[in-house]
C-alpha cells in the first residue's frame, strides 16, 4: 500500500497550494452573496488587505451569512474593509472603535461600529466602547392612540400575523425577533416567552417576559405538528422557512391602510412603534428606567430614554432639565434649588422636580 501510494506520487505532479490571495479570490468567485468584492473599486480595497484580516473577514461572513440580511453583512464587510485598510489590522479594539466612532463617514460609523461588535464576539476580543454623542435633534416617533394599537392586532385575518403583532404589543420585541424565535422558546404552561437578536449594535442578551394566555394559545396553534428546535413564525408556501422583515411590512401597510379608511388615526403606526408602546408603558406603571430597559433588552440607559413618551391622555408630573457633566456650578445650583437626580450618563446629567407640590 505505502510502495503504491509513492509510486503513485512519483507519476503525479500536485500543484503547490495556492497563496491566501488566490484563496481568498476563488472564495469570492465561487460565493454568489459576495457582490460587494466583486466591483472593481471595492476589490481594490480588498486586495490592500493583509492575508490575515482578509481571512478574519471571510470567516466573520461565514458566520453572518444566513443570520443576517444579504444587504446587511456586505455593509458590514465594506465598512471594515475600510477600517483594516487605514489601520492595517482589527485586533486593536479601542484603536478601532475610536476610528469609526470619529470617522467623517456616515455609513462607515453606522455600519462599522455594528459590524465590529459582531467581528469582536467572533474572535473574542474586548468589547469596544465607542466614543460618540447622538444626534440631540433626533426626531422622536410619535405613539398612535392606544384604540388604533388594539384595533392593529385584530385586523389580520391570519393567526399567525394576529400573533405576531400581540407579541409586538405585549413583550415590546424588535420587529424582527420573532421570527428568529423557535418552538422551544415558547413555556405555554407559564405563560412566558425567550426574546433575544443579533441587531444591528451587537449581540443583546436573552430576556424572558411573561405573555397574555390569549397570545399563548395563539402560539400553541402555530407551533402545533412542529418541533421544538423549528421556526415559530414560517412561511405558508415554505413552512420550514422563517417569515422575513419586509413581509411583515408590506402587512403593515395594508393594516394601515384599512384602518385609515375605517376612521381610525394611523399617524406613526409602523413595526417599530408598538416598541415604543411597549417601553412607555411599563415604565409608566413601575416608574423603574433600570427594570424598562431590562425589558427591552437594552445594555445603554439612553437607548431606554428614547423608548419613553408622554402620552396626551396623560398628565405631566415632573418638570426636567439637564446639565453638561463637566459644569459644576449649574450642578450645584440646580441641588440648591430642590432638583432631584434622575438619570446620569457619561456626558449629561439629568434632573427632576415634581409639578405639582402636595
Amino acid at each position: 500500500m505505502i510502495a503504491t501510494l509513492a509510486s503513485w506520487k512519483s507519476r503525479v505532479q500536485i500543484p503547490p497550494r495556492p497563496p491566501d490571495t488566490a484563496l481568498a479570490t476563488c472564495f469570492v468567485d465561487s460565493h454568489p452573496r459576495l457582490p460587494l468584492l466583486r466591483c472593481p473599486k471595492s476589490a481594490d480595497h480588498w486586495n490592500g488587505l493583509q492575508p490575515e484580516t482578509r481571512g478574519k473577514l471571510l470567516r466573520l461572513f461565514a458566520v453572518l451569512d444566513g443570520k443576517k440580511a444579504e444587504r446587511t453583512v456586505q455593509d458590514y464587510l465594506e465598512a471594515l474593509i475600510r477600517a483594516a485598510e487605514t489601520l492595517g489590522a482589527l485586533d486593536d479594539t479601542q484603536k478601532v472603535a475610536d476610528f469609526l466612532a470619529r470617522s467623517p463617514v456616515k455609513w462607515i460609523r453606522k455600519h462599522g461600529m455594528a459590524g465590529y461588535n459582531h467581528y469582536v464576539r467572533v474572535f473574542k476580543l474586548p468589547m469596544p466602547f465607542y466614543d460618540f454623542q447622538r444626534d440631540p435633534r433626533r426626531q422622536l416617533p410619535r405613539i398612535p392612540p392606544e384604540k388604533t394599537l388594539q384595533a392593529s392586532i385584530v385586523a389580520c385575518r391570519r393567526l399567525k400575523w394576529q400573533a405576531y403583532f400581540r407579541l409586538l404589543y405585549e413583550t415590546g420585541a424588535r420587529p424582527s425577533e420573532p421570527f428568529q424565535m423557535h418552538v422551544r422558546d415558547v413555556d405555554f404552561d407559564n405563560c412566558k416567552v425567550r426574546l433575544g437578536t443579533l441587531k444591528r449594535s451587537g449581540y443583546t442578551a436573552e430576556r424572558e417576559l411573561p405573555i397574555s394566555e390569549l397570545l399563548a394559545a395563539q402560539l400553541k396553534t402555530l407551533a402545533a405538528h412542529k418541533d421544538l428546535g423549528e421556526w415559530l413564525f414560517t412561511k405558508t408556501t415554505k413552512p420550514k422557512e422563517p417569515l422575513k422583515y419586509k413581509q411583515a411590512q408590506d402587512v403593515i401597510t395594508a393594516i394601515k391602510r384599512q384602518l385609515r379608511q375605517a376612521g381610525y388615526s394611523v399617524e406613526g403606526l409602523r413595526l417599530h412603534i408598538y416598541r415604543h408602546a411597549f417601553g412607555t408603558r411599563t415604565y409608566q406603571l413601575t416608574r423603574d428606567l433600570a427594570l424598562t430597559g431590562q425589558a427591552l433588552g437594552h445594555r445603554n440607559i439612553e437607548d431606554t430614554m428614547i423608548y419613553i413618551h408622554l402620552r396626551p391622555d396623560q398628565p405631566r408630573r415632573y418638570d426636567v432639565e439637564r446639565c453638561a457633566i463637566q459644569d459644576k456650578e449649574a450642578i450645584t445650583l440646580k441641588v440648591a434649588e430642590g432638583w432631584e437626580l434622575a438619570v446620569q450618563t457619561p456626558m449629561e446629567i439629568y434632573f427632576k422636580r415634581p409639578r405639582w407640590v402636595p
